[in-house]
């Protein structure tokens, strides 16, 4: 018995050899499933770019250079003195200097208005100009309107005048005071109309892509004031 004690000692000392050795190893070695964690974080981790100037460029508007290459047309001078509407009072009269110069200036006010936005110029249409001049003649006796003096509304005077089947039309009137001078008080009242919020007709139709042709009418009454009338149609 007495040599087997030495023995078993010796065995004991063993076992407890090995244990403390796999003890050490395994606190060296993590775990496999935090090595796998960590290599999903930094596969999430979305990859850091410096801000670039383009990004900030391409949200902002480019600047366009209004469109000039159309020349704007010349004074008309082929401008009549009424057209084939209604006529309760008589063909107007016979256009004078100072009417065909007003009208030349407002045609070339208007088209400059629009080449300032960048916009094609209308294109001046001797028929129009005629119902326009009628128009402003029958107001002088039936009152500042669109629809004197039968109650016909603008575009169909327009479509009578021989442009049926038009996709768009459009009319604006006016009444200036001479004042300081005949063609001051039209430009006031012009650019009255030019100046106009968005949502102002006068404004949608002088500023329209989709009207063309425009004939101006103008007739000064016996005290000075000058009735103009524009009719415009694609």
């Amino acid at each position: 018995m007495a040599r087997k004690i030495p023995f078993l000692s010796l065995l004991l000392a063993l076992l407890l050899l090995v244990t403390a050795c796999s003890s050490e190893q395994t606190s060296e070695i993590p775990p496999h499933s935090s090595l796998l964690s960590n290599s999903l974080q930094v596969a999430q981790q979305p990859a850091l770019t410096a801000p670039t100037a383009i990004t900030s460029r391409a949200m902002q508007p480019t600047p366009t250079t209004p469109q000039t290459s159309t020349l704007p047309p010349a004074a008309p001078t082929n401008i009549p003195a009424s057209g084939s509407g209604v006529a309760p009072y008589g063909p107007p009269p016979a256009m004078s200097a100072q009417e065909i110069q007003l009208t030349q200036q407002l045609f070339a006010l208007i088209n400059s208005n629009r080449a300032q936005l960048g916009l094609y110029p209308f294109l001046w249409n001797p028929t129009l100009a005629g119902g326009a001049r009628l128009h402003s003649w029958n107001m002088v006796h039936c009152g500042f309107s669109h629809t004197c003096p039968n109650g016909e509304d603008q575009c169909q005077r327009i479509a009578n005048e021989g442009f049926a089947g038009y996709t768009d039309c459009g009319e604006n009137i006016g009444l200036a005071g001479p004042y300081p001078t005949p063609w001051g008080g039209v430009y006031n009242i012009q650019e009255s109309m030019w100046n106009e919020p968005p949502t102002g007709w006068h404004r949608i139709h002088l500023t329209s892509t989709t009207l063309h042709r425009i004939g101006v009418g103008v007739f000064v009454d016996a005290r000075g004031w000058i009735w103009f009338t524009e009719d415009m149609v694609s």
